[in-house]
């Protein structure tokens, strides 16, 4: 077991009940053999707990929470804590893995023994729409990259959650999951901390996830976006307590287009701008910029809405 990785794969389930066969399937029927499924109904109400009690095959441990918690980040702990084996992957009940993905990072987990994060590529899939991520974009020339925390800031390597293998042991040195103080963004002030405790990380240029963007019962579609895990206390304390100014100037980078993404996603997500939110913004390199593209989608949501209001108005009357 020492010279071969095995893998435990969790998936946590609230109300995927349309999803299931898919994201499990993908799971068991892999090419490389050598995983257990951990299974977390985080109590479920739409038949999914039902559904999970039919899948019967040995790799697969099945657990029942009673509340669930927001974001799969309780489940995702209570997989963590159960694991028997020393590399951890996580996939989203309602997600998709390639079959031959844990064969292809078998084989990198060997050839690199230092690594304890492993990323790669995937597709976000949304109706008929295909869009490749944003690293594999960025670096589709090169077969693998090294990366760091300074990298993640600057967003020239991007981690999700369906797409990530990490060691238990990094995991658990960086506290897990967070089960308090978020409902959208724990996974990413998860992987602030494991790359700020990891040792070397690796992405490789293979697409081996699928990205489900039109499933059901979503929190990224349920929960307003927020900036909490752009200014965490983590976080905060990496910015204020490190005298290395590039890690300095990436957070700031990071933070800045934190806002500008959750403001951004505020319009889209037709909810009410937090424009208070401009007032976090650091002076940097890209502030003004930002600044701008901020303003200029100010401007055009208020003229989209006097539009409405108007077309209301003449309606009713």
């Amino acid at each position: 077991m020492n010279e071969v990785p095995f893998f435990s794969v969790i998936i946590p389930v609230y109300n995927k009940l349309p999803h299931l066969e898919r994201s499990i399937f993908s799971v068991l029927n892999q090419s490389y053999k050598n995983f257990e499924l951990i299974l977390i109904d985080d109590a479920s109400t739409d038949g999914s707990s039902e559904k999970l009690m039919e899948f019967n095959d040995p790799k697969i441990s099945l657990f029942k929470r009673s509340t669930p918690g927001p974001g799969g980040y309780t489940a995702r702990n209570l997989g963590i804590t159960m694991a028997q084996y020393p590399w951890i992957c996580f996939l989203d009940a309602d997600d998709e893995w390639s079959l031959e993905l844990l064969a292809v990072i078998k084989d990198v987990i060997v050839a690199n023994k230092d690594i304890e994060c492993l990323t790669w590529g995937w597709y976000n899939i949304d109706v008929n729409k295909i869009d490749l991520d944003i690293t594999s974009k960025l670096y589709k020339n090169s077969p693998y990259l090294r990366f760091s925390i300074i990298d993640f800031f600057n967003q020239r390597n991007t981690l999700w959650t369906g797409a990530v293998a990490m060691k238990k042991e990094l995991l658990i040195r960086a506290g897990c999951f967070p089960e308090n103080g978020y409902t959208r963004g724990g996974d990413v002030d998860t992987w602030i901390r494991c790359l700020w405790h990891s040792k070397a990380n690796m992405w490789i240029n293979r697409t081996l996830s699928f990205y489900y963007l039109d499933s059901v019962n979503m929190v990224t579609k349920l929960v307003q976006r927020d900036t909490n895990h752009a200014f965490s206390p983590f976080v905060n304390g990496l910015l204020n307590g490190s005298n290395d100014k590039k890690l300095i100037s990436a957070i700031r980078n990071f933070q800045n287009k934190r806002i500008y993404s959750t403001i951004r996603g505020q319009y889209i997500d037709r909810h009410p701008p937090d424009y208070k939110l401009m007032k976090k913004m650091n002076y940097s390199s890209d502030y003004l910029l930002l600044i701008g593209k901020l303003m200029y989608n100010r401007v055009k949501y208020l003229c989209k809405y006097s539009i409405h209001s108007i077309a209301g108005k003449v309606n009713r009357t």
